[in-house]
């Protein structure tokens, strides 16, 4: 690919990247109080972590193992432990027994963990909503074409 060619992506990139995390930003303002001292509450790492345990979890609602949350947030075993054990603290995640390994447990996300991260995406939905009316029907199914045709090449370089 031409130098331009890399140029003008990143620059793309870079900008929507700025645009995703303002209107994130903007839509958190927006939250109830005791939602905004939650969500500031958390550092980054945590919030990663809960995000991740959600996605993680969608198909395995008993749970994941903590190795499995660890090699996702590609941290140690002891760090991801001591992560988990703050967010179950916060009331976010829960530990239960697992049912196949009596030394290990499954991670989940607590029902205020659940409740959480959906007041969350209901607000940052809202806001995208509002500023996605510039966008004609066309213009839409063309961006989530674009979207879906990087969400394939990304994911799918991962896997190889």
């Amino acid at each position: 690919m031409s130098t331009a060619h890399n140029s003008a992506s990143s620059s793309i990139f870079f900008t929507l990247f700025q645009l995703m995390d303002d209107i994130r930003r903007d839509s958190l303002k927006k939250t109830p109080q005791t939602q905004q001292k939650r969500v500031m509450g958390l550092t980054m790492r945590q919030a990663g972590a809960l995000v991740n345990v959600e996605i993680l979890t969608r198909n395995t609602p008993k749970g994941i193992a903590l190795k499995t949350l660890a090699q996702n947030l590609q941290m140690t075993v002891p760090a991801t432990s001591l992560l988990v054990e703050n967010m179950v603290n916060k009331g976010f995640l829960e530990r239960t027994p697992n049912p196949e390994d009596r030394r290990a447990v499954c991670i989940r996300l607590s029902a205020d963990g659940a409740e959480f991260i959906e007041s969350t995406r209901k607000h940052i939905a809202m806001e995208i909503e509002k500023h996605s009316e510039v966008f004609n029907a066309e213009e839409l199914t063309t961006l989530g074409l674009l979207v879906e045709k990087l969400v394939a090449a990304y994911y799918g370089a991962q896997e190889k």
